[in-house]
């Protein structure tokens, strides 16, 4: 009797391991899983709350219809955390194409692909299949989880420029003769420029004027001349300097220019100055050219039109001032 009664709890005691190990291995079971992740083309809560990563990009905004016992975690990180009521929204770095998914009790979804890179501004919808008796059994317990925002810095595609600053001293040729000027540029990727430039001459005051071949008040009356000449030349032009690469840089701007020429009569007419109409020009002054650097040295080339009708060439040399110690 002894030794059936001592058979007797043996079974009993396997029975009870055998019911311990179904209920543990019922209990290990309950995995969740993703049913469905996409585009929400017209929901603009990305755009509306816009959160920014370290990088200044907008990000992307994940909307997880999960509970709040849920952690999350990315390979460039999560920037922003917000629980709202039925669901989880996640401010994820553009690019990102993974997300690991984990819960203290259904256990851990590691490096779901999301199918696609996530966009800047747009928002997503990632819904989950939950085991439902693990839901029911939450009742009575309380779980505090912190999801810690650990993004990291991505590089720009487009890393934002160095501002460089450049001065240079310029000369231009034309009929009259030389001018000399300052040339002056500040920018990034784009930037703009100012050139002034004259031949620090003038022409003084004139008694009249008078063709380009010196006739006065019509063909037939074309008095003497001296054969001496007072000219005058200045230019200013303001306008957009565009970065082509490391060291090449492409400008074009408008302005205004006046190039003046003033003959001498001859002692017999009175003397004096009279100003030549045909080869005077004034007006709208335009101008184009490129600027290259070799290293801190600069120079210039150029070309300068006063109404299409002067035109002078401009070569310049010079410094870049000031430029920051990551400029490439």
């Amino acid at each position: 009797m002894k030794r059936t009664s001592s058979f007797g709890n043996v079974g009993k005691l396997l029975f009870a391991i055998c019911v311990w190990l179904l209920c543990g291995c019922s209990a290990l079971s309950q995995e969740f899983s993703v049913s469905s992740f996409r585009i929400l083309p017209n929901d603009v809560s990305a755009f509306v709350n816009s959160v920014r990563d370290l990088n200044d990009e907008a990000c992307a905004l994940v909307k997880v219809e999960a509970p709040s016992d849920f952690a999350f975690s990315t390979p460039l990180g999560i920037v922003k955390r917000k629980d709202e009521v039925g669901e989880i929204w996640l401010y994820l770095p553009k690019g990102t194409k993974m997300l690991t998914l984990k819960h203290p009790e259904w256990g851990v979804l590691r490096d779901y692909r999301l199918g696609m890179v996530l966009e800047s501004r747009m928002t997503y919808e990632l819904k989950l299949s939950l085991p439902k008796p693990a839901i029911a059994e939450r009742h009575d317990t309380i779980v505090q989880v912190r999801t810690v925002v650990d993004t990291i810095t991505v590089a720009n595609t487009k890393p934002k420029l160095p501002l460089s600053l450049y001065a240079l001293a310029t000369i231009g040729v034309h009929d009259n003769g030389p001018s000399y000027g300052v040339f002056f540029a500040m920018m990034r990727r784009h930037g703009f420029f100012v050139h002034a430039s004259c031949d620090f001459c003038s022409i003084g005051s004139t008694r009249g004027s008078c063709t380009k071949d010196g006739s006065i008040g019509g063909a037939n009356e074309k008095p003497y001349y001296s054969g001496k000449t007072a000219k005058s030349n200045y230019t200013v032009t303001a306008g957009a300097i565009h970065r082509l690469s490391r060291s090449v840089c492409l400008f074009e701007g408008v302005g205004y220019g006046r190039s003046a020429v003033a003959w001498q009569l001859a002692e017999s007419e009175g003397g004096g100055y009279v100003l030549n109409d045909g080869l005077t020009h004034k007006g709208v002054a335009g101008e184009v050219g490129a600027l290259v650097s070799f290293g801190r040295i600069t120079v210039s080339a150029s070309a300068v039109t006063i109404t299409g009708k002067q035109w002078q060439g401009c070569l310049g040399v010079g410094i870049k001032l000031w430029r920051t110690k990551n400029e490439r």
